[in-house]
């Protein structure tokens, strides 16, 4: 007789109803469970935030509709978040390359970087440390930039090789080595007043989480890919900048925050007024779609009491830009 050392899905219905007190059943319902992925849908999906603040779910439709909302979410932001990541890099490498005067590494490192940023010298060879081994990383898996320039005669990647290749992540570290007047540069290359060059490398490190966890298809709508709090100034100039009252909270514990940190970012990169403001809308239409699907107390588990108002005074802004 064969034993399995799996749940077949109806053991896992079973288990969803039986031990979670989940309504599942019938043919759709048992389709809808392998589609989403009992691990990816179910165990992801039924707390928000920590483990320990479970979703209440009744019947799986419900559950459901918070996975849509999520995929919506992620649908939403991609597009958004891919380039806003290229315009950064793009514009920052601009203002570099004419600190520098020069495209040579070794250049960037020496005249740009006075090694008494973040962790002083120690910090500054680290990142350059972490620049060479993303450089050997990608050629040894065959990157055709760095494969083409090893290769050169020069064998040498330039600085624009190098920030097409390394992550989001390693990219705000290299911003927090950067001198306070390129740093300055970059700031109001990305629509920033001059005096928020400091913020430049934070605003990176912000959407780094969110950026991550949409392109790799994990869990958004609560915010759990956020690996550090999202502070240093950033939520205060949020609030200054789009005008938001004393009052309002902008702590990065919800989603709307993000929707707020990517509108600010792609306005002041010059991405065009008109799919901002969609953006906007979007995000606006998967609220109401998840509260028409969902019972009032777990959409209050997803989506928090001011995020109406937060989007709606972000509209208001955008309107005006």
């Amino acid at each position: 007789m064969t034993t399995h050392n799996y749940r077949t899905l109806n053991a896992l219905m079973r288990h969803i109803r039986d031990d979670a007190g989940i309504s599942i059943r019938g043919s759709a319902q048992k389709r809808a469970l392998a589609q989403l992925g009992y691990f990816h849908a179910y165990k992801g999906y039924r707390y928000s935030s920590a483990p320990s603040k479970r979703i209440p779910y009744a019947d799986f439709a419900e559950l459901r509709a918070v996975v849509t909302f999520d995929t919506k979410l992620k649908a939403i932001f991609y597009p958004l978040l891919m380039q806003l990541e290229m315009n950064m890099k793009n514009l920052a490498l601009v203002e570099m390359l004419a600190a520098a005067d020069s495209s040579s590494l070794p250049d960037i490192y020496a005249r740009l970087m006075p090694g008494d940023k973040k962790n002083g010298m120690r910090g500054k060879l680290e990142v350059i440390h972490a620049s060479n081994g993303a450089l050997l990383a990608a050629y040894k898996r065959k990157n055709a930039i760095a494969s083409h320039y090893f290769e050169s005669s020069l064998q040498t990647v330039p600085l624009w090789g190098l920030l097409e290749i390394v992550t989001l992540g390693h990219f705000a570290q290299l911003l927090e080595q950067l001198s306070d007047p390129v740093l300055n540069s970059i700031a109001t290359s990305w629509g920033l007043q001059r005096k928020y060059g400091e913020l430049a490398p934070r605003l990176v490190f912000a959407v780094t989480g969110l950026r991550n966890g949409v392109a790799h298809n994990g869990v958004v709508f609560d915010t759990r890919f956020q690996t550090a709090k999202v502070r240093g100034g950033i939520p205060a100039l949020l609030k200054s900048e789009i005008g938001y009252a004393e009052s309002v909270q902008i702590r990065f514990d919800t989603i709307t925050d993000y929707l707020v940190l990517l509108a600010f970012l792609g306005s002041g990169l010059g991405l065009p007024k008109r799919e901002i403001r969609e953006l906007a809308r979007a995000f606006s239409s998967a609220t109401e779609d998840l509260f028409e699907r969902v019972p009032l107390n777990i959409f209050s588990m997803i989506v928090h009491s001011d995020s109406r108002s937060k989007v709606q005074q972000l509209e208001s802004w955008l309107r005006k830009q």
